[in-house]
């Protein structure tokens, strides 16, 4: 643990609760020294402060970064950016562990293009955030220069032996690749350092305790879907790019946040709300009709408290969700208009939407040539009567 109480690790986020509760983990942890800051830009003036005025900064060091992606103005990808290319980067060498709600494989690629050294998802648990502040810390990779990357050797490398390794080096060295050692300072330190099981058991009863805040906090996500969305029914439908874009955001710290506070009902149907509002493809009447249907579902687990997969309730309010979903994209008036993280999520729903219009339709014509037919027969009555 010694190593850990020397450590300076610097958070960067931009929800106050999040910021607050990495706080609280990493000192549970034994973080001798923890800094804060809202976006990339504020954590770019800390960095710089450090490196000329270190008693300015409250720090003598950082000794590693951990960020959030989706800030405003400046976010994770920026900053990182920041760290591992500008001249002014006091170390570019320095530990980052991205953290996001964003797991998919191009965004996974991207931070690794950028040279980020572990990869966190939301919704996060207490030993995901041990697990990846440890490898991070004790990361032994050589660092890479090649053409616009520095970072982290891309290539894990612990399977090959030293002289496979040699091998592999000096045919990338051929092509124009260096390899730089970074700082061992942190390493040596951390050598003995691990978190003990029973503080990670600690942190996590203290993250679920925070379950009846997250409430609180949700229903303050919720109220300003809310404004959003009144800002959309009362203008031209090419106006609402703004407020859409803010659904979009909230509907993003929701989905980063529900797993992490024991409610994972959240964090799915508030993926489905980002995927739905994503790039703004689709701002119809129609589309805020369904918008409402997802802050109705995403109330009815937070007021009933429907914690974990929420059993036979949680299926029965998915089912309904995935069924307006279906219903949305069979009447839309493209489907270039809804994104495709939305389409793929809903290709079930939709097909057994579809099976069962198709099942109604011999139905209601069937029906409909039955009251033709009467038409028919009482038109043939009356001129036999005439």
């Amino acid at each position: 643990m010694s190593g850990l109480r020397t450590t300076t690790v610097l958070i960067v986020e931009d929800q106050m609760q999040i910021r607050g509760l990495l706080a609280s983990v990493l000192r549970t942890f034994g973080v001798g020294n923890i800094l804060r800051a809202t976006n990339g830009a504020e954590a770019i003036e800390i960095l710089r402060t450090v490196s000329k005025d270190p008693n300015a900064a409250g720090a003598s060091r950082i000794d590693a970064v951990l960020s959030d992606w989706v800030m405003h103005p400046v976010d994770g990808a920026m900053l990182l950016r920041w760290v591992r290319r500008h001249k002014e980067s006091p170390n570019r060498f320095l530990p980052f562990i991205m953290l996001t709600a964003h797991s998919d494989p191009a965004r996974v690629q991207l931070a690794r293009d950028l040279g980020v050294t572990e990869f966190l998802t939301k919704p996060f648990s207490a030993q995901s955030v041990a697990v990846h502040l440890i490898a991070a810390l004790k990361d032994k990779r050589r660092y890479v220069k090649y053409r616009n990357f520095f970072g982290p050797d891309r290539r894990r490398r612990e399977s090959l032996s030293p002289e496979e390794r040699r091998d592999a080096e000096a045919s990338d060295e051929a092509k124009g690749v260096k390899f730089y050692d970074p700082p061992g300072d942190l390493r040596r330190r951390m050598v003995n350092t691990n978190i003990d099981i029973q503080k990670i058991i600690d942190v996590q009863r203290e993250m679920d305790s925070w379950a009846e805040d997250f409430r609180d906090w949700t229903d303050d996500f919720l109220r300003q879907v809310d404004a959003a969305l009144a800002a959309c029914r009362s203008s031209e439908t090419a106006d609402r790019t703004k407020p859409f874009n803010r659904i979009n955001f909230l509907a993003h710290e929701m989905r980063g946040q529900g797993g992490t506070f024991g409610y994972p009902l959240v964090s799915q149907v508030a993926r489905s709300l980002f995927d739905l509002t994503l790039h703004n493809l689709d701002r119809s009447d129609a589309c805020c009709d369904l918008i409402e249907e997802h802050v109705r579902v995403i109330r009815a687990v937070i007021r009933e408290k429907i914690a974990g997969d929420g059993g036979t309730v949680g299926r029965e309010l998915l089912a309904e969700l995935k069924k307006a979903n279906a219903k949305f994209l069979r009447a839309s008036a493209g489907l270039q208009f809804v994104s495709r993280a939305f389409q793929e999520s809903n290709v079930e729903a939709l097909e057994e939407e579809e099976e069962t219009v198709e099942k109604e339709a011999p139905k209601k014509q069937l029906l409909s040539s039955s009251e033709d037919s009467e038409g028919e027969d009482q038109s043939s009555d009356v001129a036999e009567a005439g």
